[in-house]
């Protein structure tokens, strides 16, 4: 969580009404499509991360990927003959066939209720924040339970 300057940070307590803009992380992690497995498994390793947007050759997001769908190659029967070396993994697994597409996103003005509403109704942890269809950010539900934590 990164509460933005002179926003929350000044505030005596956390409002429903505040803007996703002021606890969503501003520098986002992606993988390109034609990442391999190997270098997305590194980004997470790297960066610490749950969630990694992927973007097309523009830069559109087109899927999100989760360290859970990660742990899914593990038990998915479709990766049974796998060995997890990198060249195998390579080969075998495309980020685009285990990442979550049609990714629900929200707006940097959109309030921290209607995130809340959006990743309880849809379960989700992750969205991407979009302004005029490009990615200025991520927020996460433990975004917004730090928040919760910081205020109360």
């Amino acid at each position: 969580m990164q509460i933005e300057d002179g926003a929350l940070s000044a505030a005596t307590k956390m409002q429903t009404t505040d803007p996703v803009s002021t606890v969503m992380t501003k520098s986002v992690v992606v993988a390109n499509h034609g990442h391999k497995f190997s270098s997305v498994i590194e980004l997470f390793s790297k960066y610490d991360m749950h969630h990694l947007p992927i973007v097309d050759d523009d830069g559109k997001i087109i899927g999100i990927l989760s360290s859970n769908d990660l742990m899914k190659v593990f038990t998915d029967p479709k990766y049974k003959n796998v060995t997890f070396t990198p060249g195998d993994t390579d080969n075998h697994i495309n980020i685009l066939d285990i990442m979550t597409p049609h990714v629900i996103t929200v707006s940097p003005n959109d309030t921290l209720k209607h995130a809340a509403k959006l990743f309880t109704d849809n379960h989700i942890m992750a969205m991407p924040v979009l302004e005029n269809g490009q990615m200025v950010g991520i927020i996460t539900v433990r975004d917004l339970v730090q928040l919760i934590a910081y205020f109360s």
